[in-house]
């Protein structure tokens, strides 16, 4: 069994992050492709609620040491959280202005855009601008950087963070009653209001526990790998992935997690440090994993955008607009982060440099 205190780095974290934003920022081009009536994209929304949690998982791992060490400099990794915040609603709100000289959106759209909600205007190849639907993407930034103040507020304080399990149990209880059993039970309305509504509402909180999970996960990594094989944790990913799709059949379109999201969440997340360091190592997505995923993130909702606004010009063609523009939209996201990276790279090299200097 690999032994998870030695190793240097989990590239097979690197890589399943990759491909997870892949398909994040595909899935925000909201393409029309169905497959046998099926709508590729709906799907994709539905049974991806795992995509996100990893991520969270992923935090919360390395945000845990023996000695502490990582949890004192909790504050670093907020103010580091924060000038992602300002790097954000700055880039879209220079993207906004753009849509704004261009006469697609007006000024009471950016004013609401960077103070309230993050992008995007919906660009449809068919019939252009359609209105303004917020994909949101910001939420998950604002989430993870209110989860960082909880723990440095619990370290500041000496407080346990066992203590937050129970917060955690809350709120997967609540979420799982509401956007999974009762509608599964046929119970769509609490009264007048529609259930998923209030799951809508609760989803953001899901990624506190999946944060304490990836902490815990860490803090116990040696007695998990001695207490779970690796064909235990083979067996709950296809668990996992077969729960998922029969709770996508059996509850339809809902923005709730599952039971089957969090057991493959979990699993797959516990399942990459069972890949040796050396074996099945993809360079490229091992680089786009470490450096880019989350500039991907921030970028995907103008890249989706864009590349709608690209392929208008083409509409009628099915192939092209529908099935290819995903795709190329992610290309497009990748592209951007990874210009953005390197520029960042380029000016800590110079200020390092200016640093040295005598003169």
């Amino acid at each position: 069994m690999t032994d998870t205190k030695v190793r240097k780095e989990n590239h097979a974290l690197r890589t399943v992050t990759a491909i997870l934003m892949f398909f994040i920022a595909g899935a925000h081009y909201y393409s029309k492709a169905t497959v046998e009536g099926v709508m590729v994209n709906d799907f994709i929304f539905d049974a991806g609620r795992f995509a996100i949690p990893i991520l969270v998982l992923t935090s919360g791992y390395f945000s845990y040491s023996s000695d502490g060490h990582v949890e004192a400099r909790m504050g670093l990794k907020l103010r580091h959280i924060l000038y992602l915040i300002i790097i954000y609603k700055l880039f879209y709100l220079l993207f906004s202005t753009v849509l704004l000289l261009a006469g697609m959106v007006d000024a009471q759209y950016i004013l609401t855009e960077f103070l309230v909600y993050s992008p995007s205007v919906e660009f449809d190849c068919y019939n252009g601008v359609t209105g303004l639907e917020s994909t949101q993407p910001i939420w998950f930034i604002y989430a993870l950087f209110a989860i960082y103040v909880l723990w440095w507020i619990l370290y500041k304080l000496k407080i346990d963070y066992i203590w937050t399990l129970i917060i955690a149990i809350l709120i997967v209880i609540v979420s799982l009653i509401l956007g999974e059993f009762l509608p599964i039970a046929g119970v769509r309305y609490i009264g007048d209001t529609y259930i998923f509504d209030i799951a809508d509402i609760l989803y953001p909180f899901i990624l506190l526990p999946f944060f304490i999970m990836g902490y815990y996960r860490h803090k116990h990594s040696g007695w998990l790998d001695d207490k779970i094989s690796n064909a235990a944790v083979w067996g709950l990913i296809a668990l996992g992935t077969a729960m998922t799709f029969t709770e996508v059949y059996l509850v339809g379109d809902s923005s709730a997690i599952f039971m089957g999201s969090i057991v493959l969440a979990f699993s797959l997340f516990l399942g990459t440090f069972r890949v040796p360091e050396d074996r099945y190592r993809i360079g490229p997505l091992i680089y786009i994993g470490r450096n880019l995923t989350m500039w991907m993130y921030v970028f995907f909702g103008a890249a989706c955008f864009i590349m709608r606004w690209v392929l208008e010009p083409y509409a009628d063609d099915y192939w092209l607009c529908e099935v290819a523009g995903p795709f190329l939209a992610v290309l497009l996201d990748l592209a951007m982060a990874l210009a953005f990276h390197l520029l960042l790279v380029f000016v800590g090299r110079r200020m390092a440099l200016a640093k040295r200097s005598p003169f």
